[in-house]
């Protein structure tokens, strides 16, 4: 908030979020965003990556191996002497043609029911076309023309059956490096998605594919920003988290820095799904060959690690720096290679596995700004895949004022709809407070938001607030019970005096779901979780304000479905 106001509605605005859901995101269908909870990594033998780079993966997380089998042996010896634990490794028999697991590997989704399953798209290998300025589609043609890649069309079904994962067919392409998305329903790709699916699907027909079956409601088509390419977005973008985007730098010679400059300018210029622009960071690629610039955007984001290619040139380290100050808590970790290229790097040759019962965190942070003298109130989303349950005591809000060196611990209490809430206590004006957000799920996953390791948090100012004017009469109080409620909550009301007493409802962004008015002697007021025009109000938090002349109180009331 730039302004804070006198009154009541100053003071709730500057209290909740500036970024928030309307309601708890649904359980699917949704397709995991790479930075979700993952059990390791999928490659294939042999390597199309250096083997320092499979020791790192291995090191903390299994390592899946697309292998055919003659070549099975000779593989596990590799890792072997190269000091990987084989415990760590799950081979996968299946007939492979080439090394992009990321672009026909399986595609991750949350069914509508919540469950894992791997969407399994077309895929016939890489149209190489002109971009930066969309051409026409192509003619549409009758039937898909196959371009030699049919063993690898055929590997999603394969992994999904070693692992017990249902296989979800997408009648379209959706090739993986074209493709990221923040797991709340965002997707980004280049025209070229979509000039890929011309010949054999409309616009229309490939959004609602990809609407049904990824969860992708909200699939936004940048320029295909190469020259000339296969036009991948993972060489131009990244996705960091679902605020932030990295976005591809390159020389101001380059013959692909317009392209560059207008990417960045449409990220600059959109919203994200938490409703606010996006954050752009910029990642200076330099050029290693000629005109081929370093793909530092074709990175894995592998749970709190981030592994980057690296191309032998100056720019080398920057781009590492770059990552940890827009990644801060993440280990930052760089792999030279002979065989990266400009179109075709780390993030292309691998491919996160997840979590079937993966916990899910998402939190909104709170307005940079807020009022002392009140606490603030931190409302998270937690989704338990695994059905294992959340143990009260391990769902909590790490807190300490800038400076200190100990965090102080509060408890997130169950508000009903996998919503939970917390207060960090009232602070003084000018007070620097930083925060982060663990949950344990009772199998042991845990999760932490920011999602990099402490010291990694969120922050907020405690700003001064105009002064309210005297109480002119005694003191106002508003009791609900119960609280929590289901269906309906009395609000008891003391110290009215004289005067008409007006009740407002307000949900967590601010709006007024309801409005009484009530008389001067003690009352009461029940409310039955409707808003004004009868209709039930979704689960959540609420915060109910009594008002007689300028005396004001306000309570928070839970509504629990």
């Amino acid at each position: 908030m730039r302004h804070v106001l006198a009154g009541f509605l100053a003071l709730l605005l500057v209290q909740i979020p500036v970024l928030s859901w309307a309601a708890p995101p649904t359980p699917g269908p949704r397709m995991v965003a790479e930075w979700e909870p993952a059990l390791g990594t999928l490659i294939r033998w042999p390597l199309g990556i250096p083997m320092e780079l499979a020791v790192a993966l291995a090191r903390q997380d299994t390592l899946y191996t697309l292998v055919e089998p003659h070549q099975q042996q000779q593989a596990a010896n590799a890792f072997s002497a190269a000091g990987i634990d084989l415990g760590l490794v799950v081979f996968i028999n299946g007939n492979l043609w080439s090394m992009w697991t990321r672009d026909w590997g399986p595609q991750a989704i949350f069914d509508a029911t919540g469950t894992m399953a791997y969407a399994d798209p077309w895929f016939d290998g890489y149209p190489w076309v002109p971009g930066c300025e969309p051409g026409p589609p192509p003619v549409n043609n009758s039937a898909r023309q196959g371009r030699g890649y049919e063993e690898d069309d055929a590997l999603p079904a394969v992994v999904a059956a070693h692992l017990g994962v249902n296989l979800a067919p997408l009648p379209a392409y959706l090739t993986g490096g074209n493709i990221m998305t923040d797991g709340l329903g965002t997707g980004w790709s280049t025209q070229q998605m979509l000039e890929e699916n011309a010949p054999y699907l409309s616009e229309a027909a490939f959004r609602q594919q990809a609407a049904q079956i990824m969860g992708l409601t909200d699939y936004r088509m940048v320029i295909a920003p190469e020259v000339y390419g296969i036009q991948h977005i993972d060489c131009y973008a990244k996705l960091l988290d679902e605020r932030t985007v990295l976005v591809k730098q390159v020389p101001a010679w380059h013959p692909e820095v317009d392209c560059c400059e207008q990417l960045a300018s449409e990220f600059a210029g959109s919203t994200n799904s938490l409703g606010q622009p996006y954050q752009v960071v910029r990642i200076f690629c330099d050029v290693y060959d000629g005109s081929a610039a370093a793909a530092y955007t074709n990175s894995l984001i592998l749970n709190r690690k981030v592994f980057v290619p690296l191309f032998g040139i100056d720019a080398d380290e920057p781009a590492l720096e770059t990552y940890r100050q827009a990644m801060s808590g993440y280990e930052v970790l760089g792999f030279p290679y002979g065989s990266w290229y400009d179109y075709d790097a780390l993030h292309c040759r691998t491919m996160g596995i997840f979590d079937p019962g993966m916990l899910r965190l998402l939190h909104a942070p709170v307005a940079p700004e807020q009022p002392h003298s009140v606490p603030v109130t931190i409302t998270a989303y937690l989704d338990d895949r695994s059905g294992s349950g959340l143990p009260a005591s391990q769902q909590v809000v790490r807190w300490r004022t800038v400076g200190q060196s100990s965090w102080q611990t509060v408890p997130l209490t169950s508000a009903g709809a996998d919503t939970f809430v917390a207060d960090i206590p009232a602070q003084g004006a000018g007070s620097a407070v930083e925060y982060r957000l663990e949950a344990t799920d009772g199998e042991g996953r845990q999760a932490s938001l920011p999602r990099g390791v402490a010291p990694a948090a969120y922050s907020f100012t405690v700003m001064a607030v105009a002064p309210v004017p005297p109480l002119d009469q005694a003191a106002l109080a508003l009791t609900a019970v119960p609280n929590p409620f289901n269906p309906r909550v009395e609000l008891r009301l003391s110290g009215l005096a004289s005067g008409t007493c007006r009740v407002t409802i307000h949900d967590l962004r601010g709006r007024c779901v309801r409005e009484f008015v009530v008389g001067s002697a003690p009352e009461q007021v029940t409310w039955d979780g409707t808003d004004q025009r009868g209709r039930a109000v979704p689960s959540g938090v609420y915060l109910a304000t009594a008002q007689v002349g300028n005396r004001r109180t306000t309570t928070r009331l839970v509504l629990q479905r």
